[in-house]
């Protein structure tokens, strides 16, 4: 254990303790401290984008299990009220326990294949001083454009849309080495700040909050530059987590509303304004937001992190009224995506709603506005039951271990094995994801990089580096 892993399960623990103290949730506090202390052991490695990348996925994971219980205990409400599909307040306490341990096991799985040989990686040791910081920058630039017309394309080419997701994932990566070499060598830093400033804000022009992906890669090179977490950083890190959720409470105050104006009414997951016209409608919404709009707010973001109302009410359904499934939803969530849509063009259209339907005995309608998944491990929980779920878990975790493993081993260098890693992220933050979509969001990522990774290194590395370096 190092000094800043250290300090940082001092700080948790205390407010952990203090919080079960005078909160109705001291069990369950405790129990949730667990994974924590656990995540921050394995993966907490300040300079170690790896590390920092897989730690900020599973954080956010333990936020969606555990923030109602949070919730409680600073303002003293018992879990059973914070849920609008309450039944029984055993099976909340049980879902939350299970989803616990589950991401035990998960984390555990992870970091198995990856202890070994880069725990104690350091980027800034390894960094290659003959790539150049204005020719990263500008093949960002170029890669969000070309990003930009893929996305077009796709609507219009069979097939294609796997792998415009896939770099879509890659771009993440380019922008964090970006700013790693333009932080630690002090170059182009005003034009950065510039081309970032432009895409988050044309992230509100959006339907899905792309901004969002943007605050996370700028807080993971930060952790990534950074080897000491001082005083002075906590206070920094506290200040900006404040001012976060600030924004967090007025985007979830506005979004509904804007939301609407971007579709123009239509009640679907499209933009039919143009850019300037989201622009200036985000900032009038914003700056007719009220204290009362925020108080309001609060509870909607609480519900969109949270995520284990559905697998209590999945403990209630299976397997008293449906039996466990056996496998049967891991297996078909695999050959789904062994089924390429180009050459299955009659394969059908997931509909998480559905799933949902089917395990909770809800009705839940898909509006065209959004889909109501159940959650890997709940889907885990339905094949296996209690115990089989968290053998499944920790093969999960493997299979991403090993498969970062490879990425970073068959890389060329470091600066590419980053690119490749950094976009796990978006495939680890996922407690809210049915299985079909975790692994279709994993497939679909690490089979076009793993094929596509040497001939990108061939085409782009040399004009990454300055001129006249081989």
């Amino acid at each position: 254990m190092d000094l800043n892993q250290k300090k940082l399960i001092s700080i948790l623990t205390f407010l952990g303790v203090l919080s079960a103290i005078v909160g109705p949730h001291f069990l369950a506090t405790a129990l949730s401290l667990i994974p924590m202390i656990l995540i921050i052991l394995l993966f907490f490695k300040m300079g170690n984008p790896i590390f920092i990348t897989i730690f900020l996925a599973l954080v956010f994971q333990w936020f969606q299990i555990n923030i109602k219980i949070v919730n409680g205990n600073l303002f003293n409400i018992p879990i059973d009220e914070q849920f609008s599909f309450y039944q029984y307040v055993d099976f909340l306490y049980l879902a939350n326990i299970l989803s616990n341990i589950g991401l035990c096991f998960f984390s555990i799985g992870i970091y198995w294949p990856l202890a070994k040989k880069f725990k104690d990686f350091n980027v800034i040791n390894l960094l290659d001083e003959s790539y150049s910081t204005r020719r990263i920058l500008r093949s960002y630039i170029l890669f969000s454009i070309g990003i930009s017309v893929l996305f077009v394309l796709k609507g219009v080419i069979p097939g294609l849309n796997s792998i415009v997701v896939a770099f879509v994932k890659l771009k993440w990566g380019l922008l964090l080495i970006t700013l790693v070499y333009s932080l630690i060598y002090g170059e182009k830093r005003q034009l950065l700040y510039l081309v970032v400033g432009i895409e988050i804000l044309l992230g509100f022009t959006g339907y899905f909050s792309a901004f969002k992906d943007f605050i996370i890669i700028i807080v993971l090179a930060i952790l990534t530059i950074r080897v000491e977490l001082g005083t002075k950083a906590l206070i920094r890190f506290s200040f900006i987590s404040v001012l976060l959720l600030g924004f967090g409470l007025m985007w979830t105050a506005i979004k509904i509303d804007f939301r609407e104006y971007l579709s123009g009414g239509t009640e679907t997951q499209t933009v039919v304004v143009s850019k300037t016209d989201a622009i200036n409608k985000f900032f009038d919404e914003i700056s007719g937001v009220s204290f009362e709009d925020m108080s309001l707010a609060s509870d909607a973001l609480l519900d969109r992190i949270s995520y284990i109302e559905f697998f209590s009410i999945v403990l209630k359904v299976v397997p008293e009224y449906i039996p466990h499934q056996n496998g049967e939803i891991i297996e078909e969530s695999v050959s789904f995506y062994l089924k390429p849509r180009i050459f299955f063009p009659n394969k059908p259209v997931i509909d998480d709603s559905d799933h949902t339907n089917k395990f909770t005995t809800l009705e839940l309608a898909d509006d065209g506005k959004a889909s109501h998944s159940i959650g890997f491990m709940t889907d885990a929980y339905i094949d296996f039951g209690p115990f089989g779920m968290m053998g499944l878990l920790l093969i999960l975790g493997s299979v991403f271990g090993w498969s970062m493993r490879i990425l970073i081993v068959r890389s060329p260098n470091i600066v590419w094995a980053i690119i490749f890693i950094i976009p796990f992220y978006f495939l680890l933050s996922v407690y809210s994801f049915n299985m079909m979509k975790v692994i279709g969001n994993f497939v679909t990522y690490i089979i076009p990089v793993y094929f596509f990774r040497n001939y990108a290194y061939k085409l782009f590395d040399r004009y990454l580096r300055y001129k006249g370096v081989p």
